[in-house]
């Protein structure tokens, strides 16, 4: 078996990788073992957040108590939950929308808008129905963990809304029985030492956390980064490589805010970041790349034309979505590879399911010759 794939299969039989949570706590201490083994010094870092507790979140109606997950910014109810009348347009109530698996509002960031929208219209809660291709939950990402908006949202698979969805007009009752309490979360950093101690460093950076197993999602990111690791602790470049592997994707990036913030002044000292982002190496993807400038997104365009990937960019200088964003936002020079893929942010994103394993072998050799661009 590969590394890559000996890799991905170890990540995904730790669990369910919400940040914090057990499994992302063992990710920590098998990442820096990982290393280890490879001949690369790392830690953790930790940092503390609002991780929500939930002890009850349902839907019920006649007889009915349906499952559901909150998303992890909005607000709770007490145990007994809000009753209201469910309906399908904006109104007092309880709000149900409905989105196809190919719908990207339901990921999207402007939705809020639309939650805001609701609220002000009357709405006491709103449920989304969304889902994986088979049915399955999937979970949109918390922007707003650290300020909740103040509707309750629940999410709905579709393989369980069925009697709800026929329940349009009737009185249910939701209930998002929870808390949030100050807990702690790791990072995994390092640093491989470059030829020219005095040059600024290149960070390449990949997220550890997700709803489920993230197999595909996470894994391919995980792996890449790993392997190029070892690559270049074996060969280094002039540069100073930095590892950082964060946690609290899902929680609008909050990982990487506190490495950034750690960092201080020093960021903005950064001479170049690799994102190694969502879905790398998956099945029926929608990958996409992305460049903070016209030398780095021509050297990533040569990187993957040299191992014969297609992916769509985004305009010079767009950062799309993901961790990159972050450092977009502090006007760091970046490469980014990120996408989707039908599993998603789904439990049924599994190596079986949703990994190429060739296409990540590629993947990983193009990762190299940008980062190694970079090093110079």
């Amino acid at each position: 078996m590969h590394d890559s794939e000996r890799r991905i299969r170890a990540y995904e039989e730790m669990g369910i990788h919400r940040t914090g949570r057990q499994a992302d706590n063992r990710t920590t201490w098998w990442m820096i073992e990982e290393l280890r083994k490879i001949g690369v010094d790392a830690d953790r870092q930790t940092w503390r957040f609002p991780r929500v507790e939930i002890q009850d979140a349902s839907i019920r109606f006649g007889g009915r108590d349906i499952p559901a997950v909150p998303t992890f910014d909005s607000a709770f109810t007490d145990h007994h939950g809000l009753t209201g009348t469910l309906r399908t347009d904006n109104g007092p109530g309880i709000v149900v929308w409905e989105f196809e698996p190919d719908d990207q509002e339901r990921m999207a960031a402007g939705i809020y808008t639309s939650f805001e929208l609701a609220r002000q219209d009357g709405a006491d809660g709103i449920i989304l129905v969304m889902g994986d291709p088979d049915g399955h939950p999937v979970l949109r990402n918390a922007e707003r963990p650290l300020e909740p908006i103040e509707v309750p949202v629940l999410q709905v698979a579709p393989l369980d809304a069925g009697p709800l969805l026929d329940a349009v007009g009737s009185e249910i009752t939701i209930v998002n029985d929870g808390d949030r309490v100050d807990a702690p979360a790791d990072n995994v950093i390092g640093t491989i030492p470059g030829t020219d101690p005095d040059a600024d460093p290149v960070v390449l950076m990949t997220p550890k956390s997700g709803w489920y197993t993230c197999a595909a999602e996470r894994g391919g990111g995980i792996a890449i980064w790993l392997e190029i690791a070892g690559r270049i602790a074996a060969n280094p470049g002039r540069r100073p490589l930095n590892l950082v592997a964060s946690t609290g994707h899902e929680l609008h990036h909050l990982g990487l805010d506190h490495y950034i913030q750690q960092l201080g002044d020093a960021a903005h000292n950064v001479h170049a970041w690799m994102h190694l982002g969502a879905s790398i190496g998956s099945r029926n993807g929608q990958p996409g790349y992305a460049a903070s400038d016209d030398e780095l997104f021509g050297v990533a365009t040569d990187a993957l034309n040299a191992q014969g990937l297609k992916r769509r960019p985004f305009p010079v200088g767009n950062a799309g979505y993901g961790e990159a964003r972050n450092i977009g936002e502090i006007n760091g020079r970046f490469v980014s590879l990120l996408g989707g893929h039908p599993y998603f942010h789904s439990p049924q994103d599994t190596y079986d399911r949703c990994v190429n394993p060739d296409a990540l072998a590629n993947h990983t050799d193009a990762t190299e010759q940008i980062i190694r661009h970079m090093l110079t």
